[in-house]
């Protein structure tokens, strides 16, 4: 938070500068406003958060949106931002009242995030149609989903097929009623691209083409809050084989397991 308060006085500053008051901001070159604008990006998506506060949904909002005050302010800041648009990470957010079917058809096609509030027990059914929406567009979608648990049984079956550019998976609410839940992606489902996987109350089978082909997985945490999604430890070792970029693993349980096993 330090580093996100300081790139932001850095901006304030030049703008509140006592040259700013007799200089247009107009005189500085395309590159310089530029780097203004790379500066002020917020943290990277994925990056220095607690997994906590990801998984409860709504995140995305407050970093991913970064950018759309500053592509309002005149013609000239919008052509810049949309012109390095793949420099900046710019992403488009799905997310509780967002008109997604409008978002799409007027805005550029942008990669998708997917972040719904988790812990909203009540749901808009504009929103449930946002989501399906979205999951639809899957060369789009960068970051999902944050579903709530309402409404999760019935949308993760629509996470099926490849999702070429999907780098973050993280889903599975923080909630008691999650408690009682033992979810099942598809088995058709793969994100060969994923690269931070985080999955709370799922069962996830040998056969399933998401850890066979996630093989440029950083982060895996798996967090079992029910039996029924408890596996043997030689499928977690036969999983990890197949990740050689590895490097955090996390796993919880909410239950007793077998002595041996732990």
């Amino acid at each position: 938070m330090y580093t996100i308060n300081l790139r932001v006085d850095m901006v304030h500053g030049l703008l509140n500068s006592p040259l700013a008051h007799t200089t247009s901001i107009h005189i500085l070159d395309d590159d310089s406003i530029f780097n203004i604008f790379y500066l002020y990006r917020q943290v990277v998506i994925g990056e220095d958060e607690d997994y906590e506060v990801r998984l409860a949904g709504g995140w995305a909002w407050y970093h991913e949106r970064w950018w759309y005050t500053l592509a309002h302010v005149c013609q000239r800041w919008r052509n810049l931002i949309l012109g390095s648009a793949s420099y900046l990470g710019l992403c488009l957010v799905c997310t509780n009242g967002t008109p997604v079917v409008d978002m799409l058809a007027h805005s550029p096609p942008l990669p998708l995030v997917i972040d719904y509030n988790a812990e909203d027990p009540d749901i808009a059914a504009e929103d449930e149609e946002g989501i399906i929406l979205a999951l639809k567009q899957r060369d789009r979608v960068r970051f999902g989903p944050g579903i709530p648990v309402s409404t999760l049984r019935k949308l993760i079956m629509a996470i099926d097929e490849e999702y070429p550019i999907l780098e973050y998976l993280i889903t599975g609410p923080l909630t008691e009623e999650s408690g009682s839940m033992a979810l099942r992606l598809p088995t058709t489902f793969q994100a060969p691209h994923l690269r931070h996987l985080t999955l709370l109350g799922f069962t996830l089978l040998i056969r399933s083409r998401l850890l066979t082909t996630a093989v440029g997985l950083v982060s895996f945490s798996l967090f079992l809050n029910n039996p029924a999604t408890y596996f043997e430890p030689n499928t977690l070792l036969h999983w990890i084989s197949l990740m050689p970029q590895l490097e955090t693993l996390m796993i919880g349980f909410s239950f007793p397991i077998p002595r041996r096993d732990l």
